[in-house]
C-alpha cells in the first residue's frame, strides 16, 4: 500500500523561524473583524490597540492554499504572527 504524506512547506517554516528570530513569537487568531487574540496568553486585542503588516504569501502543502502571513504588534507590547486564507484589510500597513 502505497501512502502519501503531506509536508510542512520548507519555505514556510524557513520564513516563520526568520519572524521568530526576529522577535514575533506569539500566534494570533482572528476572534472578529476587529479583534484578534493572542493564543498563548489569550489576551484579546481590538483593533485601536495593535498593528498589522502583510509581510508574505506562502504556498502550504498542508492545506492545499496559500497563506498570507501577517506580523502584528500590540499596545502591550506582544509581538507575533498570524496567518490567514486571504489578506486581512481592516487594519494593515503594507510595505
Amino acid at each position: 500500500m502505497n501512502s502519501t504524506k503531506k509536508r510542512v512547506s520548507g519555505m514556510l517554516t524557513s520564513r516563520l523561524t526568520q519572524l521568530h528570530s526576529e522577535g514575533y513569537i506569539y500566534d494570533f487568531a482572528l476572534k472578529g473583524k476587529n479583534t484578534v487574540m493572542c493564543l498563548q496568553s489569550n489576551a484579546i486585542a481590538d483593533k485601536t490597540s495593535f498593528t498589522v503588516k502583510l509581510v508574505d504569501q506562502i504556498y502550504d502543502q498542508l492545506c492545499n492554499n496559500y497563506q498570507y502571513i501577517h506580523i502584528i504588534e500590540t499596545d502591550c507590547g506582544e509581538k507575533g504572527i498570524l496567518m490567514l486564507p486571504e489578506i486581512y484589510f481592516e487594519k494593515i500597513m503594507l510595505n
